[in-house]
C-alpha cells in the first residue's frame, strides 16, 4: 500500500453476505395503482440543503432516499438481532456504506418504480411538499416560488422569513510544526477531519406531504421503525434535527404523483427531478401547431411516444401531452442515494413548469 494512504479495514464477509441475503428476501406488493398522500410531521426542523455552501438554499426531502436509508438500517437491526457478535462489524460496514459507493446495498423499498425508457427508472413518489404552518395548506414548488392555492408565496412564509441556520465550525490543519507519526494521512477535505466554517440553512416548516404509489403497509412499517429507533430525516440528524413526531397516510383527490396542475391554469408543476433528455422527448414541439415528434420508419412517419407512454404521462404528470413552459435545468440525481456523485446527470428540477396541450 502506498505511503500516506489510509489503511482499508478488514470486513466481515459473513456479516456483509447476511445483509445481502436480507435484501434478497424483501418483497412488496406494488400492484396497487392508488395514489397515497403521506403527511410526515417533525418534532424538530429538518435540514434539506441543496448545496453544501454558505448560502440560504434549503431543498425538499426525498421519500425514496429516506426509505432506502431506513431499509438498510432495518436489515442491519435484523441481522444484529440474529447474530449479536457481528454488531461491531456491521456498524463499521454501515459507516463505510455511507462513504463509499461500492459498500452500499440497494435495498428494495415499498415504492413503485416507473420505467421511462431503457435504463431510466424513477420511483413513483413526489418530493416532500411543505405544509404552510399558518394556513395548513400544501405548498407546491413553482419556479422560484410555491403555489398555495391560487397564491404564490415564498417558503415557508413571507412573514417568518425563508429559513433559519446553524453554524458549523471546525478546524483541521496538516501538522507542520513538529514531526508526527500518523497511521493515515490527515485529510482536511473530507470526513471527520474536514475543515469547515460555514452555515447550513434549514426551513422552519415541520410538516411535509408526499404523494406516492406503492405498498402502503410497507411504507408504514419502515416509518414505524424510523420512529422506534429515532431515525431522523435530512442532514445533521445526529444533532437532533429532522426527528419524526408522527405520520398519517390518506387517499387524496389526485390522480398523478410527479406533476401538479396549478389551480385555474393549464400549468403543471414538476414534483420530482426527471432526466432532462427523457422529459424533453415526451414534450410536444411547435411547428405551427404543437405536434408530436416523429421519426421515419419504413418510409412512414410515426410518433415517438407509444400509447402506453402517453398513458404513463397522464398517470405520472397529469396530462397525456405537454410541453416545457419554464424549465429549471441543473446537474443532480434523480434516484437515491442522492449523495452519490456517480448518479448525477442533467435533470429538470422540481419546480419546473410544464403546460398541457
Amino acid at each position: 500500500m502506498p505511503t500516506g494512504q489510509p489503511k482499508m479495514p478488514l470486513l466481515n464477509d459473513q456479516a456483509w453476505d447476511a445483509l445481502k441475503q436480507a435484501a434478497l428476501g424483501i418483497s412488496y406488493n406494488l400492484a396497487d395503482d392508488t395514489v397515497y398522500e403521506l403527511r410526515l410531521r417533525l418534532r424538530t426542523p429538518g435540514i434539506f440543503a441543496l448545496y453544501k455552501a454558505d448560502v440560504p438554499a434549503p431543498g425538499l426531502p426525498m421519500l425514496d432516499g429516506f426509505l432506502k436509508f431506513v431499509a438498510f438500517r432495518q436489515a442491519m437491526a435484523q441481522v444484529i438481532q440474529a447474530k449479536p457478535a457481528w454488531t461491531d462489524d456491521l456498524l463499521w460496514q454501515w459507516n463505510l456504506a455511507l462513504q463509499e459507493d461500492r459498500w452500499w446495498i440497494d435495498f428494495p423499498i415499498p415504492i413503485r418504480e416507473e420505467v421511462l425508457a431503457p435504463g431510466i427508472a424513477v420511483y413513483d413518489c413526489s418530493v416532500g411538499l411543505p405544509v404552510d404552518p399558518q394556513r395548513g395548506e400544501i405548498l407546491y414548488p413553482a419556479g422560484a416560488f410555491f403555489a398555495c392555492g391560487a397564491d404564490l408565496v415564498t417558503y415557508p412564509s413571507e412573514e417568518r422569513g425563508p429559513a433559519d441556520c446553524i453554524a458549523l465550525r471546525r478546524r483541521s490543519v496538516e501538522p507542520v510544526h513538529r514531526p508526527l507519526e500518523l497511521s493515515g494521512k490527515l485529510r482536511s477535505g473530507s470526513g471527520g477531519t474536514k475543515a469547515l466554517d460555514n452555515r447550513i440553512y434549514f426551513t422552519l416548516t415541520k410538516e411535509y406531504a408526499f404523494f406516492f404509489r406503492g405498498d402502503r403497509d410497507g411504507v408504514e412499517n419502515l416509518l414505524h421503525f424510523a420512529l422506534q429507533h429515532h431515525i431522523g430525516i435530512g442532514k445533521k440528524t445526529s444533532l437532533g434535527y429532522g426527528q419524526i413526531a408522527d405520520f398519517e397516510i390518506r387517499i387524496p383527490s389526485l390522480s398523478s404523483t410527479l406533476g401538479y396542475t396549478l389551480p385555474g391554469t393549464s400549468r403543471i408543476a414538476l414534483l420530482k427531478n426527471i432526466p432532462y433528455q427523457e422529459l424533453q422527448r415526451r414534450c410536444l414541439r411547435e411547428q405551427g401547431d404543437f405536434v408530436p415528434v416523429q421519426r421515419l420508419e419504413g418510409g412512414q412517419w410515426k410518433d415517438i411516444l407509444t400509447p402506453a407512454e402517453r398513458s404513463q404521462n397522464e398517470r405520472l404528470f397529469g396530462a397525456r401531452a405537454f410541453s416545457l413552459a419554464a424549465p429549471i435545468e441543473t446537474f443532480d440525481c434523480y434516484r437515491p442515494p442522492y449523495w452519490r456523485r456517480e448518479g448525477r446527470t442533467q435533470v429538470l428540477r422540481y419546480g419546473s413548469l410544464l403546460v398541457k396541450r
